[in-house]
């Protein structure tokens, strides 16, 4: 996995980039932060930590960025859309998406949480409700914050900063975590979006199996579009893998890759601008014209159709 920003601008010729972290960049210091988990970013000591993504090259992103603007108005560019945010907006960005960040006005105020795949996996199950970058991805919600809501999370938010920072003490993580999950139910009432509910007992094998499949999915579908290999990276049979599916989601393992692979492939079509040919080698297809079957059979619409909806 790259840790650094790309290199070069994203073009019509460019390989899919699976994920990057554009936090890791030399210069960008957090406001505090747990390693692989999640980063917090404030400019409450006057200073703009990431100010200088400002010159960055648009990244794919596969951490949940939430960002609570609380002063003065940026510019945030998602999947090559730009949206001007002004103050007192709460700002979710979802896995997946190609993000530039910009902060232009000079009395931008904010606060921002990071949080990895394993610990949205974690807080989600914690809370009730199964984690999906498949099911989210390529979405982005931009909510205004009422009064009461900014103090709610603005409070929360320095509670977890303060406690990332304290000394170790006893429950510590466990403590951090409550109030991340207090923090995660306050932004889905302020989205009013509908995350997949939980079914099954969160704290099972089998509901491990499941998280565990989902982030294999991100990372492989570009390549393996078949139960029998997640089943067997997993240790566990084909029938078992979708039995688990099924139980948490509603769809066996099946869909799920056909969906991942779906998701890839619509973003490398509308934010990537790569041709149906380059899509389908880049999907390790072994035809345009496979590739068109496969996109046609699960969307109902050919890739080229499903292209030109977006102009």
């Amino acid at each position: 996995m790259p840790n650094s920003v790309l290199s070069q601008p994203m073009s019509r010729n460019t390989r899919y980039v699976e994920y990057v972290d554009i936090f890791s960049q030399e210069g960008i210091v957090p406001s505090a932060g747990i390693k692989d988990n999640i980063l917090l970013f404030d400019t409450f000591n006057g200073i703009n930590p990431l100010k200088k993504l400002h010159y960055a090259n648009p990244a794919k992103i596969y951490q949940t960025i939430n960002i609570y603007l609380i002063e003065g108005e940026c510019n945030i560019e998602i999947n090559g859309k730009e949206e001007i945010v002004k103050k007192d907006t709460l700002v979710t960005i979802m896995p997946e998406n190609t993000l530039k960040i910009r902060f232009n006005s000079p009395d931008v105020q904010f606060f921002i949480v990071v949080l990895y795949p394993k610990l949205s996996s974690q807080i989600y199950q914690e809370i009730g409700l199964t984690y999906s970058n498949v099911r989210l991805s390529l979405h982005h919600f931009i909510s205004a914050l009422s009064s009461k809501q900014k103090q709610e999370v603005f409070d929360t938010y320095n509670e977890i900063k303060h406690d990332i920072l304290a000394p170790d003490y006893e429950f510590k993580e466990a403590y951090i975590h409550s109030l991340l999950n207090v923090l995660e139910v306050r932004n889905i009432s302020i989205h009013q979006y509908n995350p997949i509910p939980l079914e099954g007992d969160s704290n099972s094998r089998q509901y491990d199996v499941y998280c565990r499949f989902i982030s294999l999915l991100n990372k492989y579908a570009i390549e393996h579009r078949t139960v029998q290999f997640y089943a067997q990276t997993l240790n566990i049979s084909s029938k078992y893998l979708s039995f688990v599916c099924t139980s948490y989601s509603k769809k066996n393992a099946s869909a799920w890759i056909d969906e991942a692979v779906i998701q890839k492939a619509k973003a490398l079509i509308i934010v990537h601008h790569n041709s149906l040919s380059e899509t389908s080698d880049i999907l390790h297809f072994p035809t345009v014209s496979s590739f068109s079957r496969f996109f046609k059979r699960v969307v109902g619409i050919t890739p080229k159709e499903f292209a030109h909806s977006q102009l």
